[in-house]
């Protein structure tokens, strides 16, 4: 009989140091997963803002220089704008839970500036510029905020 309940102790300790044994390491893969989903996430919308700020940034001096881009250099600038605004778009409406709000709040910011009127195109490229700008630096500081791995033992 001691040794019956000798194997059942011995046992429920391999159970139960097996089940808590899978629930790290599935706890681990899930945060893991999560991590880097929302790395991919912060780096395809810096890209993206990284672009856009080049763009307008191209366009605003050549505006104020009042000097024409060539055709192959604005076809160049309109990819970029094509490619990158549809990404912002995007990351703005389903970011909500991949973002902190401070980000979500830069990048509804930037969305809304579509609907404002501008008297100029110079005003219509200072403000696009001097937005994209300040929410790439939001996005920045958000992500090396949020993606900093801590040190937690469990």
């Amino acid at each position: 009989m001691d040794t019956i309940s000798e194997l059942l102790k011995l046992g429920s300790v391999g159970i139960i140091s097996g089940l808590f044994s899978a629930y790290i390491a599935t706890r681990g893969h899930r945060n893991k997963k999560w991590w880097e989903l929302r790395v991919a996430a912060y780096q395809s919308v810096i890209e993206a803002l990284s672009d856009l700020t080049h763009y307008y940034d191209r366009k605003y001096k050549a505006e104020i220089e009042s000097r024409e881009l060539s055709d192959e250099y604005e076809a160049e600038l309109g990819m970029f704008w094509d490619d990158s605004y549809h990404k912002i778009r995007k990351a703005a409406d389903s970011g909500v839970f991949l973002f902190s709000k401070d980000v979500n709040v830069a990048l509804k910011e930037f969305m809304d500036l579509k609907n404002e009127s501008h008297h100029t195109y110079f005003e219509h490229l200072n403000s696009y510029l001097a937005v994209a700008d300040k929410c790439l630096k939001t996005v920045v500081a958000s992500a090396n905020k949020d993606l900093r791995v801590s040190d937690d033992w469990f």
